[in-house]
């Protein structure tokens, strides 16, 4: 029984010495950002969004039309006890106006504004080394505005990431210039 004492004290000082060692040392912090994004449709062609860049998303909301000569703006809802313009992100795009869209995120800014867009399909846990530039992905949609890089998927398909504070920019220049003619008539 006291042959076992020294190799128990030697394991016990070994165990303290790893101990004491391991709050020493810095915090291992190294987690691989994961980005979340949301897979949508606008226009019939793939999109994602960054999370990030949104205070909400929403289905099936009344949007209150209002008259105005600027074709993306659909007209008003309400978000949380406040009024926020909705803005038709597929004409922003590009694409021709169309009757109705389904969904709505509410972007992240200074002043509350909504994007009605066509589809949701899913959300995207996304690995930086995946989000990659559009001459890198080798799909560039120079057609359309207001894209930021692509995620590359899976199944080697690309899908191109909305700039969403680009299109806030652009909603800002279209109202400004509405503003302008309406004062000059």
């Amino acid at each position: 029984m006291n042959e076992a004492m020294p190799v128990l004290s030697e394991t016990a000082a070994a165990l303290r010495r790893e101990f004491d060692r391991s709050f020493a040392s810095a915090p291992i912090t190294e987690i691989a950002r994961l980005e979340n994004m949301l897979a949508v449709r606008v226009g019939g062609d793939a999109y994602a969004i960054r999370v990030a860049e949104i205070g909400g998303m929403y289905a099936d909301r009344r949007i209150v039309p209002l008259p105005s000569a600027m074709p993306s703006l659909l007209g008003m809802t309400g978000f949380r006890g406040q009024l926020a313009p909705v803005y038709d992100l597929a004409v922003l795009l590009g694409y021709p106006p169309r009757t109705a869209a389904r969904w709505l995120v509410l972007v992240r800014g200074r002043h509350s504004v909504a994007l009605a867009f066509d589809t949701f399909e899913a959300q995207l846990v996304v690995p930086p080394e995946r989000v990659v530039a559009l001459s890198a992905a080798g799909n560039e949609p120079a057609s359309r505005p207001h894209v930021r890089g692509a995620v590359a998927q899976g199944d080697g398909s690309v899908r191109p990431v909305l700039d969403l504070p680009s299109v806030l920019g652009d909603i800002q220049q279209r109202v400004e210039a509405t503003h302008l003619s309406m004062k000059e008539r």
